[in-house]
């Protein structure tokens, strides 16, 4: 049994006002929620803005968002919870700062938010000071968990590199080399993506997780043996993604088939195969067509800019991708959205547009015989693309 504390900041002002009303939501809280400046959402918001004008400083950070996590095998109740977080905010900040807190009760285990101001109502701005976890933090923690009769704050692992810089960790080691070198061995050892996953986990001892970002689509987040923070397949070398992965994989296997072929058939391989590209691709493009015409205003996937090709592909490959794996809940339901987000994306900017079910219907009985007839060959090779 065990409390985490993982302090993050808040560094615009659109993000405050989102973090605001999210960790006060009825829903997760179950009226679970306390703050020193106001009732509502937009009342807190507009005391933590009084207070900035009041007292203007330099820097971006506008508030800071401590989150805590008791582990699943804990026994506390919610009220409980929700004294212990205001008990501790009292013996940590006082009322120097405005503050909201709250206890979320929508996962397997409670956790509590707590957000406050950046700047004090005195005029100066909260500086974390070093040495401020052992001296101020790890007691206050370990004395409420004694009294609430919970585990005591989670202590780092000594032997675990917890630096943040990849390129040089602990000792200097290059530990994105090293991410980098396992996956390419895992990349020659694997049948298929989800057969990469599995054997990151079981034969080279990861820790992996699969979410769904705006900006790079289907990510990984590994975690190397030896190290304490995880890394993103984003922030790695070009080529390590889950697109690129699978493309490594596919391309072996053609690789292995051409290696068997003769080398007097070589070059009829190469224009067979090259051919084969071209076919597909062609395919690929029309499937895109017809699955954004089947239900949509029709679109041809050419005459769309780079961008918004880009952003199709992309979205099309996170919901064929994602498949949760390791993923907390949290995480998952933020890819969840972030997918639906990119759909939303693309509907904004035309991309496609929904139409109702009667103007499909009407649409249907205008189309000239040739039209059906080439809607029926495409279909047609969609299914063959899927058998494929």
């Amino acid at each position: 049994m065990s409390l985490i504390i993982k302090m993050d900041t808040i560094k615009t002002e659109e993000h405050l006002k989102k973090a605001i009303p999210y960790i006060m939501n009825e829903r997760k809280t179950n009226g679970l929620h306390y703050s020193n400046s106001g009732i509502l959402p937009e009342q807190i918001t507009n005391t933590f803005f009084m207070t900035k004008k009041r007292f203007p400083t330099r820097g971006n950070r506008q508030a800071y968002h401590y989150k805590f996590s008791f582990s699943k095998d804990e026994k506390i109740s919610p009220e409980d919870a929700f004294s212990f977080i205001k008990e501790w905010v009292e013996g940590y900040l006082g009322d120097n700062y405005d503050f909201v807190c709250s206890v979320h009760q929508d996962r397997d285990h409670l956790h509590m938010h707590l957000i406050f101001n950046s700047v004090c109502r005195t005029g100066s701005k909260y500086h974390y000071k070093k040495g401020d976890w052992n001296r101020i933090v790890k007691p206050l923690t370990n004395r409420l968990a004694d009294k609430y009769y919970t585990g005591h704050l989670k202590e780092k692992d000594e032997t675990l590199d917890y630096t943040y810089n990849y390129k040089k960790g602990k000792n200097g080691v290059d530990w994105q080399a090293r991410v980098q070198n396992d996956m390419d061995q895992c990349i020659s050892m694997s049948k298929s993506y989800s057969d990469f996953k599995k054997k990151m986990v079981t034969k080279f001892h990861y820790q992996l997780r699969e979410g769904v970002s705006r900006d790079y689509g289907v990510y990984l987040s590994l975690m190397p043996p030896g190290k304490g923070k995880a890394i993103r397949s984003y922030r790695l070398d070009t080529g390590y993604m889950p697109v690129d992965i699978e493309a490594k994989i596919e391309e072996r296997y053609i690789m292995s088939e051409i290696d068997e072929v003769q080398a007097d058939d070589m070059v009829s391989y190469e224009n067979s195969a090259k051919l084969h590209r071209e076919i597909s691709l062609a395919v690929q493009d029309r499937k895109l067509d017809w699955m954004m015409s089947r239900n949509y205003t029709f679109i041809p996937y050419q005459t769309l800019s780079d961008y918004q090709k880009v952003l199709v592909r992309r979205t099309l490959e996170a919901k064929r991708m994602y498949r949760r794996t390791g993923t907390l809940l949290q995480m998952h339901e933020q890819s969840v959205r972030t997918v639906k987000g990119m759909i939303g994306e693309m509907r904004e900017m035309g991309v496609y547009r929904k139409i109702g079910g009667q103007q499909i219907q009407q649409s249907l009985k205008q189309k000239k015989p040739e039209q059906q007839k080439m809607q029926r060959e495409v279909q047609r090779e969609v299914r063959k693309w899927r058998q494929k």
